[in-house]
């Protein structure tokens, strides 16, 4: 995740958490934008989902170097990408998104945004424009998940930074954000979550804490979280992505980083209370990648993230589609 200054990360293994907040309205700038050939171009921490709705794919915002951010908005319709010029939130990277069948929109919330700022707010994508639906509310964070919920309607956010700390809150959307109560997993960030539409729970697996890394696994249903395992220190992760595969009823993890902050290149499942490696070769090592399911076309996209090369921290642009067995570089 992208600390504080005053924050120094160790090289343990434990857990980490991240977020906060402040609205403003803009017109999202190109920034230093390295878009080439009309796609959006190398970028870390940005948010990348599905709209089964319109069959498109939303990119949103992101970083190119650390405390850099974009606020640009991209839709891959299927065979190419469309940059539209539109007003929406200000330029921020590691927000929480999520697909609302209900509303047939996406959302986000939070996010980091230059000078370290934590957003609270809440933004709405239709297809066409941004519409704010929160402006300040009392859920700050950044490096947090979102998942909705299909039997009660609801979204569900765990974690992150808050600005001042990292968090082990849990909290709901029904048209405005509410804490919830009762047993939470150990205060964290930069995790992986996931809604499992064959078990009718939300997977969480790994993140980051201010003094080391996680590696266990924990679910939430309508009775709260528990405990599924661990920790396992040799699948410990931190700002790796998370999908559940509705077609092969499989939940999908790719890259992330170790306890030594080594990026990782591992396709790996979640099944149980076990994470085990497919063994398959795809993109480089990485991590805050964007990653999301394709539920029309039953397949999963990637999309970006950061490496390491001599010691330098450099964005991807690269562009992939998994389809259960193999990756296939798109561009």
């Amino acid at each position: 995740m992208e600390w504080p200054n005053q924050f120094v990360m160790p090289r343990v293994k434990i857990p980490t958490i991240l977020a906060a907040s402040f609205c403003v309205l803009i017109a999202i700038p190109i920034n230093k934008l390295a878009a080439q050939d009309n796609n959006p171009g190398n970028r870390w921490g940005h948010v990348f989902v599905h709209d089964p709705v319109r069959d498109e794919i939303l990119l949103f915002g992101g970083a190119q170097e650390r405390g850099s951010y974009i606020g640009d908005t991209w839709v891959w319709d299927g065979s190419k990408w469309h940059r539209r010029e539109v007003i929406g939130p200000a330029p921020r990277g590691f927000a929480a998104m999520a697909f609302h069948p209900k509303r047939g929109n996406i959302i986000i919330h939070g996010g980091r945004g230059v000078g370290n700022i934590t957003y609270s707010d809440s933004w709405e994508w239709d297809g066409t424009r941004w519409t704010q639906i929160s402006v300040d509310s009392d859920f700050q964070a950044d490096h947090h998940q979102m998942v909705y919920l299909p039997q009660s309607q609801l979204l569900l956010a765990y974690g992150g930074w808050t600005g001042d700390g990292v968090s082990g809150e849990t909290w709901q959307w029904d048209g405005e954000w509410k804490k919830l109560t009762g047993i939470s997993p150990p205060k964290r960030a930069s995790f992986a979550m996931c809604y499992n539409k064959a078990t009718d729970k939300v997977e969480m697996f790994g993140g980051l804490w201010i003094n080391g890394q996680y590696a266990d696994i924990w679910e939430w249903d309508s009775e709260g979280w528990q405990s599924r395992g661990g920790p396992y220190d040799n699948s410990s992760l931190d700002h790796h992505a998370m999908v559940y595969d509705e077609e092969r009823g499989a939940v999908l993890i790719f890259g992330g980083k170790n306890y030594r902050y080594v990026p990782q290149a591992n396709s790996l499942t979640l099944e149980g209370s076990n994470v085990k490696n497919l063994n398959v070769e795809g993109p480089s090592a990485r991590h805050s990648i964007g990653l999301t399911y394709d539920s029309k076309n039953k397949v999963s996209y990637l999309y970006g993230g950061k490496e390491y090369v001599d010691g330098e921290q450099l964005p991807l642009g690269d562009f992939w589609r998994w389809d259960g067995e193999k990756w296939e570089r798109i561009r």
